[in-house]
């Protein structure tokens, strides 16, 4: 009788297994439907560059996703199992890679070789119009703030060089506020931290491993405007620069 009544259980057991599996769509599946509704929002082609997973008691799933237009911006997307929504961070990782571009154009002057990611503490808006500006971006989430990762690879050590050149690196970006957090390095120092950033959609925690010799130095900024004197900033560099 107990030999039956395990076997009955094993059953049971099984079959509600069954069951719950059947109900989870293959990864594949979600990657295929993830895709298909970001091509409906922007009217673009998308492409799925990893896939993040789903916690067993969340009805909603993350990707790695990237426009095949712009395959060198990677961002996050969260979507509903049952297609009703999806969550992602395309535009403001557009609007924040227009920014880095601007703010590399400003630091030209700088000796040496530089890496830029800018990060929106908010990333989620709601908007299918990817190519806006940033002065747009803010009209419309006008509190956040940003993080700026600036990687600096020295030619020479000045630092009044390197202030003269912050303070003109929000030049048509005067909206933004935030901090900037610039860490000194070498070349191959750089260059890790670019490979990094390419396998990324934004700075983790990892960053601190890939540069833990380096401890970075906290700008904060208001409006476009760095809020360290010269002399404050000298200090902090320390004779890294």
């Amino acid at each position: 009788m107990k030999k039956w009544k395990g076997i009955i259980a094993g059953v049971i057991v099984m079959s509600i297994a069954a069951e719950l599996t059947a109900c989870i769509p293959n990864r594949k599946e979600q990657e295929e439907q993830a895709v298909q509704m970001l091509n409906e929002k922007y009217n673009e082609e998308f492409q799925i560059e990893r896939y993040l997973g789903q916690e067993s008691m969340n009805d909603y799933y993350e990707v790695l996703a990237f426009s095949t237009e712009y395959p060198d911006i990677l961002f996050e997307a969260k979507a509903a199992q049952d297609g009703s929504f999806i969550m992602d961070e395309y535009v403001a990782s557009r609007v924040c890679r227009k920014a880095e571009e601007q703010m590399e154009e400003q630091l030209g002057g700088l000796p040496g070789y530089i890496q830029l990611k800018v990060q929106a503490v908010s990333k989620s808006i709601d908007s299918a119009q990817a190519d806006m500006s940033m002065q747009e971006f803010m009209s419309i989430k006008s509190n956040n703030r940003f993080a700026v990762y600036l990687i600096y690879s020295p030619a020479e050590i000045d630092s009044s060089k390197v202030y003269q050149n912050l303070t003109g690196m929000f030049s048509g970006l005067e909206c933004m506020s935030g901090n900037i957090q610039l860490y000194v390095t070498d070349e191959k120092g750089l260059k890790q931290t670019q490979e990094y950033l390419e396998q990324r959609a934004k700075v983790d925690y990892e960053l601190d491993e890939v540069l833990k010799f380096t401890d970075p130095i906290t700008i904060p900024f208001g409006n476009g405007n760095i809020q360290l004197t010269e002399r404050e900033f000298i200090e902090m560099a320390g004779g890294r620069l």
